[in-house]
């Protein structure tokens, strides 16, 4: 999706409001043909822009909402409910002019209401129905709506670029109403709906003068029409929109979970089940079930294939949000009523209600039994082999995973394999063990691992890895690997960071997965395992300072935050790491170790502070901290002196007054030097102009590094020449042009500018000078709060400077501060 802010991505809104709907073809040579770039290029831009103001026709035409809009009056007659609570039910008569959020101006104040988002709002104001309203609503004063009387008419307009609603004690005197009949007929198929907002805006589309003044609210236009509306569609009447849902839904679930034909209708009677237990009173519920396996039990076969029971459970948590008791319920339904080569699935769905209720002690039973049913059902196993696992049990777990096809390739298969047995082929069955006990070794030893806990550490992190990998962390875990992928643009950016080990270790510590692992998977632990779990409950993320190298056996790290120092058992890390980098992680006890699991975090001299606040607060939330320790991965934003991000500006002109645009550009910016202008304040260069007369038109080049200098000298240029042209102009990012230099690549699109244009270079090189004055005298975190100047000229904390400027990049790179620079204005 395109960025709405994008300059070109506004200039296309600017010809769709000028020319009216455009299919995307037409929008895109429109677009080239003012000089906005090469058509492959406008083409996506105009397959891919997500605008706010941007809307979709009927027929496929994309239309400037605040043009098609502007003018257009709705209206709606009021209830009882509405005058009282001050919140109007717009659905269907106002929904097409409400494309505009809340916070946007064009709002003009009014809030959009949402049930189940916004309950909250409806209690406050007194509305007890749950199904009230079904789609959106209009919040007014609670007292708005008083001078008004039930069956009073009320409009909303969007005038002057601003929804208006008319709450006055006269109501507006509608006009004559129109006959949609004809046109909805053209519109709307027999066998199918359409979208709602998408139909009304191809009808304002067609007819300026529909909806230009009040008339009769629109759901009475639809319904006298012969059509009906239901959600944001609308169909003809008598559509049956419920079996259309269960199409649309049967279809979402085949291709989510890639199943069978008979597969699909399995899981969609179990979803009806599921409905039936959670809405139906309990005084009807055995009817009610009656009638659901009368009519599906044929059906429920399908559930008997592992796939099929997945996809079951995974709509009906997670997409149905089915409570723990009703899933108990569904499988001793499909238990005793069911068809008996489904009993598997029965036991396995109230294995993994009880596992949700944290009784893992009748889940494992209810797992067994399935076996009991089926040896071979895979599910029942692998579920099984992990609670083997947790009690460290490696040869059973392996044992179960042999029995499930593929399962050798999972990353719990390879680490249990590390915890097998060996067997001494120096010692026979009847000799005494190894170990000193004095007992015979098949006794005491003999198919029996025994390792210290130090190498355990990482089995326990995987398990309680494991545990949150489950269906009930699943949304904490995809919100926080969105955070974490934000700035990445490869196609898989998040399915890598589901994996990423910050998410994973945030999800079971900041938000508790882990501490549900100990309270409920604790009873499985080897005694010393759950002890040391329980001291990792303890274990705080912080900053940790490397203060020396022991490269493939560990590192000497200071925590910033408490100054204890802590000799840490690392082999990859320590290979990689040097003296005073600091990191954020999580390190741990293990025996006599300290091991760091969850990722190590590389923490800059800018970040530290504000890091440590971060950890030291109890009101930061999971998001925030993975929101800023993703940000390294933000393309760097540089900023010009006065504040502005920094962009590479440059607009391309036709000069019309040959005659006069030199003497009045050089009455402005001072005499030229050789057809260029540079503007300069207090030694600064803001901008460049560059006149070339060897062309008919002459063409002006204007340059600015921000764009409020470049509107000015735009502006400069229109005043100096009124029949000047825009031919062309680019705004490139400073951090985009200095990757495409560094990368030595072409831009995708068509960027003229020169990183190596002394203009350009001169402001960066302005900029990151200025910079580095401005950070000698800054308070600096991880100086203690001093001032490099300070440090460097206190002897007790010189050491900390030199170390913090040995941290930071060596080599001189555009857009970085120089530590050469910083040395000499240190006197280091």
């Amino acid at each position: 999706m395109t960025d709405p802010t994008d300059p070109t991505a506004e200039a296309a809104m600017v010809l769709l409001r000028e020319h009216g709907p455009m299919h995307t073809d037409e929008w895109a040579r429109r677009l080239v043909a003012e000089g906005h770039g090469y058509l492959a290029d406008m083409e996506e831009l105009t397959e891919y822009i997500g605008h706010p103001r941007l809307g979709y026709l009927a027929d496929g035409r994309s239309a400037a909402l605040d043009s098609l809009l502007d003018g257009r009056v709705l209206t709606h007659r009021l209830t009882a409910v509405e005058i009282s609570s001050g919140i109007l039910d717009a659905h269907p008569d106002l929904t097409p002019l409400l494309p505009f959020d809340d916070p946007d101006p064009a709002a003009g104040g009014l809030r959009t209401l949402f049930r189940d988002l916004d309950d909250d709002v409806f209690d406050e104001r007194g509305v007890r129905d749950p199904d009230w309203p079904a789609d959106a609503a209009l919040l007014r004063e609670s007292d708005a709506l008083g001078e008004f009387r039930p069956g009073d008419l009320v409009a909303l307009a969007f005038v002057d670029g601003e929804l208006r609603l008319t709450a006055a004690a006269a109501p507006p005197t509608p006009a004559p109403a129109p006959d949609l009949t004809g046109a909805l007929a053209d519109l709307v198929p027999q066998d199918r709906p359409e979208p709602l907002d998408t139909i009304i805006w191809q009808l304002m589309a067609d007819d300026r003068a529909l909806f230009a003044a009040p008339t009769t609210p629109l759901g009475d236009l639809i319904t006298n029409a012969g059509y009906v509306c239901d959600g944001d569609h609308i169909a003809v009447r008598g559509f049956d929109f419920a079996a259309h849902r269960g199409k649309a839904h049967a279809a979402t679930v085949t291709a989510a979970h890639h199943l069978t034909d008979d597969e699909t209708e399995a899981v969609m009677a179990f979803i009806a089940l599921i409905g039936v237990l959670e809405r139906t009173p309990d005084d009807e519920r055995e009817r009610a079930v009656d009638a659901v396996v009368t009519s599906a039990r044929d059906r429920f076969a399908g559930l008997a294939r592992p796939n099929a029971a997945r996809a079951a459970f995974g709509e009906a948590y997670a997409t149905c949000r089915a409570g723990t008791e009703t899933l108990r319920l569904a499988s001793a339904v499909l238990r005793d009523r069911g068809p008996r080569r489904i009993a598997p699935t029965a036991h396995w769905l109230a294995g993994k209600a009880a596992e949700l209720d944290g009784r893992t002690a009748d889940a494992e039973r209810h797992y067994e039994r399935a076996l009991a049913v089926d040896p071979n059902w895979d599910e029942a196993l692998e579920a099984l082999a992990r609670f083997a696992s947790d009690r460290g049990d490696a040869v059973r777990a392996i044992g179960l995973l042999d029995r499930v096809e593929g399962a050798y390739r999972e990353p719990l298969y390879d680490l249990l394999q590390s915890f097998l047995p060996v067997d001494r082929p120096d010692l026979g069955r009847n000799d005494r063990c190894w170990c000193g006990s004095g007992r015979k070794y098949k006794a005491c030893h003999l198919g029996k691992a025994e390792h210290p806990l130090e190498q355990r550490a990482g089995w326990l992190y995987q398990k309680a890895g494991s545990f949150a990998q489950g269906i009930e962390w699943r949304p904490l875990l995809i919100s926080l690997a969105q955070i974490r992928s934000a700035h990445d643009d490869d196609p898989m950016a998040l399915y890598h960071a589901l994996d990423d080990p910050l998410v994973a270790d945030v999800v079971m510590f900041e938000c508790g997965a882990f501490a549900r692992f100990v309270a409920e998977r604790g009873v499985l632990l080897p005694a010393d395992e759950l002890l040391l779990a329980q001291q990792w409950l303890l274990a705080e993320r912080s900053v940790h300072e490397v203060e020396a190298v022991r490269p493939g056996e560990g590192l000497t790290l200071r925590d910033v935050r408490t100054g204890d120092r802590l000799e840490v058992t690392e082999r990859t890390a320590s290979k990689q790491l040097r003296a005073s980098d600091f990191f954020c992680a999580r390190v741990v006890p293990v025996g006599s170790t300290m091991q760091i699991f969850g990722g190590i975090e590389p923490i800059g001299p800018g970040q530290r502070g504000r890091l440590i606040e971060l950890l030291d607060s109890e009101s930061t939330d999971p998001e925030e901290l993975v929101e800023f320790l993703s940000a390294r991965f933000a393309p760097p934003r540089l900023v010009t002196p006065d504040g502005h991000p920094m962009v590479a500006c440059r607009a391309v002109f036709e000069v019309a007054d040959s005659a006069g645009i030199r003497r009045k550009l050089s009455r402005r910016f001072g005499a030229a030097d050789a057809d260029r202008w540079t503007w300069t304040e207090q030694g600064s260069v803001l901008g460049v102009l560059n006149l070339a007369r060897d062309t008919e038109p002459w063409v002006l080049e204007v340059e600015a590094m921000n764009e409020p200098r470049f509107e000015s000298l735009v502006d400069t240029v229109a005043a100096a020449d009124p029949g000047t042209r825009l031919r062309k102009q680019t705004r490139t990012p400073a951090a985009e042009l200095m990757a495409q230099a560094q990368e030595n690549v072409r831009p995708t699109h068509p960027i003229d500018l020169d990183p190596e244009d002394p203009a350009i270079a001169a402001a960066l090189d302005e900029h990151i000078r200025g910079y580095e004055q401005q950070w000698l005298d800054d308070s600096i975190p991880a100086l203690g709060g001093h001032t490099p100047r300070e440090c460097a000229a206190d002897p007790t904390r010189r050491d900390d400077v030199i170390r913090l400027l040995d941290s930071f990049p060596q080599e001189e790179r555009p857009g970085a501060m120089s530590v050469r620079r910083l040395r000499e204005a240190l006197g280091l």
